[in-house]
C-alpha cells in the first residue's frame, strides 16, 4: 500500500519530469543559448594561482603529458562510467599537465571542447561539472591565451561566460548543498577575472551566505552529517577565500568564520590513514596532498571536542575509534544517508581494521541501495532489516533522490570518561515500531590498552507475532587475513603492518562471510566481514564482545 504521500510525491515527479524535459528543450535552443551571453569580454584581469585549483585534485600530485592525437577523439569516445565522465569534462586534470610542453595541445583541446559543446549539452553542462570547468579553465588560463589569436580569446571568454551565467540563473534547482558551494565558488571567480562582470562576485558571495548560514550547524559542521562534505565544503570555501585574497577583495567576515569551524571539523575527522571514516555516504579520500597544501598556505586547524554531530571520535597514541550515535538528517539533507546507527571504525597505526562498507554512489542503483543498508555497517540489525526506511520508487528517486520514509531515534546518549574508560552508550529505536526491540550498544575502551569491550543489547518492549532473528556484523578492512580459532567463538586478525588482533564473544560463536567493500567510489573490492547470527525471542539479549591487540 502506497501513503498519501508517496502518492502525492509520484505525482509531482511526473509533473517535475515533463517540467525538466521542456526546460532541457529550451536550454537547447539558440534562443536561450543567445541569452546567456550578456557581453564580450576583452581580457582576463586576474589569473588564479594554478596552484589553488590543484588542491582539488587528490591522490598522485605528479604531472601528465597529454598526446598529439587529435583532440575529438577525447569527446568521441567519452567514457561511459559517471566518475570518469564527470573527470574529464570537468578539466580538472589540467592542474597534473606538463605545462611547459603542454600549452599548444591544451589549447587545442580547450577549443575542440568549444567547438562541440559551445551550447547547452544537458550531461556536459551538468551545474559541478560546469563550475569545475570554469574553476578549471580560468587557473590555467595563463598557458592557453598565450600566443592565442583573438578569435580563440573571443571563443575562450564567451564560453566562460555563457557557463558562468548558466550557473546564474539555475543555481536555486540544485539539490545538493556542496554542490552549491562549487557552484558558488565558480560564479564567484567568474565575477573577479572579468572586472565587467563584478555583479557575479556580488551574486555569489551573496547564496554563499545563505548556504552557510542554513546548511552548517553551530559547530560548522554539515547538516547532512557527510564526513565528506566537510571535506569538499572546505576545500572550495578555502579557495574563495584565497581568490578574493590574491585579488584584493574584502573577505567577508562570515567566511573567515565557517572556514575556522569547518577547518576544526575537518581535523577531528581526519584519520592517521589520511582518510575519513566511511559514514553517511563518505568514500575513501586520501587527503595527505591536500594537507600539505594547508600547510603552504599556513591554514592550521585544530579541534577541542571529540565529538561533533553525535560523531565521536576517541585517540590515543595510534590507536583510532569512530563511532556514529546520531539522529538522521532532515531529508533534504538525506540523499546519501546511510542507515548505520551505532556502527564504528577502529584504526590501528595507521591501519584501518573494522570498517563500514562505504557508499556505493558512482557504481550501479543496486549497490547503491545496498551500500546505505543497515547490513553494510559495523553494527546490529534484525531480519536483515534496515533502522531507517528508503524511498525505493524508482520515479521518485529519479527526480528527488533517494530519501528517507522511517527514521531511526536517538533515545539515551551519554559519554563519559573516567580514570581506566572512555565510555560511551547509546539507544535507538529503529526496530521497536518494526519488531519491538530497542537497541543499545555500549562501548569501553581501557586507556592503558588497546582494548575495547562491547555489549549489544537487545530489550522487546513489545509483542511480535512471526519469528525473528538478529546479526551483529563487523566489516574487516580488505586485504586484512582473518582466521577463526578451533573454540569458534574468536576470530585472529592479521594486519599488513603485522599487528595482530584478536576479536572475542565467550557467549556467542563468529561466522565469517565473503563480502564487498564499495569505498573506493568507482571500484568493487572483496573482502570479508564477521558476524554473529542468532534467533531472538527472549525479552532482554545482550552480546558481550572484545576486540584487543595481542601483538
Amino acid at each position: 500500500m502506497y501513503s498519501i504521500k508517496s502518492i502525492r510525491l509520484y505525482f509531482f515527479s511526473i509533473l517535475k519530469l515533463f517540467f525538466l524535459s521542456i526546460r532541457n528543450f529550451y536550454f537547447q535552443s539558440n534562443f536561450y543559448n543567445k541569452k546567456l551571453v550578456t557581453f564580450i569580454p576583452q581580457r582576463i584581469f586576474y589569473t588564479p594561482s594554478s596552484y589553488l585549483s590543484a588542491s582539488l585534485i587528490t591522490g598522485n600530485s605528479d604531472f601528465y603529458k597529454i598526446t598529439n592525437s587529435p583532440p575529438e577523439i577525447l569527446w568521441e569516445t567519452s567514457p561511459k562510467d559517471k566518475l570518469s565522465f564527470e573527470n574529464l569534462h570537468s578539466f580538472l586534470w589540467l592542474t597534473r599537465l606538463d605545462r611547459k610542453n603542454s600549452k599548444s595541445i591544451t589549447k587545442n583541446i580547450i577549443e575542440s571542447w568549444i567547438n562541440t559543446f559551445f551550447n547547452y549539452h544537458s550531461s556536459v553542462w551538468e551545474m559541478e561539472i560546469t563550475a569545475k570547468r570554469i574553476i578549471a579553465w580560468s587557473s590555467n588560463a595563463d598557458i592557453t591565451l598565450e600566443n592565442s589569436n583573438k578569435f580563440y580569446k573571443e571563443k575562450f571568454f564567451l564560453s566562460l561566460i555563457k557557463q558562468s551565467n548558466f550557473l546564474v540563473k539555475n543555481l536555486n534547482s540544485l539539490l545538493n548543498e556542496p554542490s552549491k558551494i562549487i557552484c558558488c565558488s565558480a560564479i564567484i571567480l567568474s565575477g573577479i577575472i572579468f572586472k565587467e562582470n563584478d555583479i557575479n562576485y556580488k551574486i555569489g558571495i551573496k547564496e554563499l551566505e545563505k548556504i552557510v548560514k542554513n546548511y552548517f550547524d553551530e559547530n560548522g559542521f554539515p547538516k547532512s552529517r557527510n564526513p565528506e562534505d566537510v571535506f569538499v565544503c572546505i576545500k572550495y570555501l578555502i579557495l574563495i577565500r584565497e581568490w578574493s585574497k590574491e585579488a584584493q577583495k574584502l573577505i567577508p567576515e562570515f567566511l573567515d568564520e565557517i572556514i575556522k569551524k569547518c577547518g576544526s571539523c575537518y581535523a577531528m575527522l581526519s584519520c592517521s590513514n589520511k582518510q575519513f571514516p566511511l559514514f553517511n555516504g563518505a568514500t575513501e579520500i586520501n587527503h595527505k596532498n591536500y594537507d600539505t597544501f594547508l600547510k603552504n598556505l599556513k591554514y592550521k586547524f585544530n579541534y577541542k571536542n571529540y565529538e561533533i554531530a553525535d560523531l565521536i571520535k576517541i585517540k590515543k597514541k595510534k590507536f583510532e575509534f569512530f563511532i556514529d550515535c546520531g539522529n538522521p538528517p532532515p531529508n533534504n539533507y538525506a540523499k546519501q544517508y546511510q542507515a548505520g546507527c551505532l556502527a564504528f571504525e577502529l584504526i590501528s597505526n595507521k591501519q584501518k581494521i573494522i570498517c563500514n562498507s562505504g557508499y556505493g554512489k558512482y557504481l550501479s542503483p543496486k549497490l547503491n541501495s545496498l551500500s546505505r543498508s543497515t547490513a553494510a555497517h559495523s553494527t546490529l540489525y534484525i531480519n536483515d532489516t534496515s533502522s531507517c526506511s528508503f524511498q525505493k520508487n524508482k520515479l521518485i528517486n529519479t527526480v528527488y533522490g533517494s530519501s528517507l520514509i522511517e527514521k531511526h531515534k536517538i533515545i539515551k546518549k551519554t559519554y563519559t570518561e573516567d580514570k581506566n574508560f572512555y565510555n560511551i552508550a547509546a539507544s535507538h529505536n529503529g526496530y521497536e515500531k518494526k519488531f519491538g526491540y530497542i537497541h543499545t550498544r555500549s562501548i569501553k575502551i581501557l586507556k592503558k590498552e588497546d582494548k575495547i569491550l562491547g555489549t549489544d543489547q537487545l530489550k522487546k518492549t513489545r509483542s511480535f507475532s512471526s519469528s525473528l532473528n538478529y546479526s551483529i556484523r563487523f566489516h574487516i578492512y580488505p586485504n586484512t587475513k582473518i582466521v577463526k580459532t578451533k573454540a569458534g567463538n574468536s576470530i585472529l586478525i592479521s594486519l599488513p603492518n603485522g599487528e595482530g588482533w584478536l576479536l572475542q564473544s565467550k557467549t556467542s560463536n563468529f561466522e565469517i562471510e565473503k563480502n564487498i567493500f564499495l569505498g573506493n567510489k568507482n571500484k568493487i573490492i572483496n573482502n570479508e566481514s564477521v558476524s554473529i547470527s542468532k534467533y531472538l525471542n527472549e525479552e532482554v539479549v545482550s552480546i558481550n564482545w572484545e576486540i584487543e591487540r595481542v601483538n
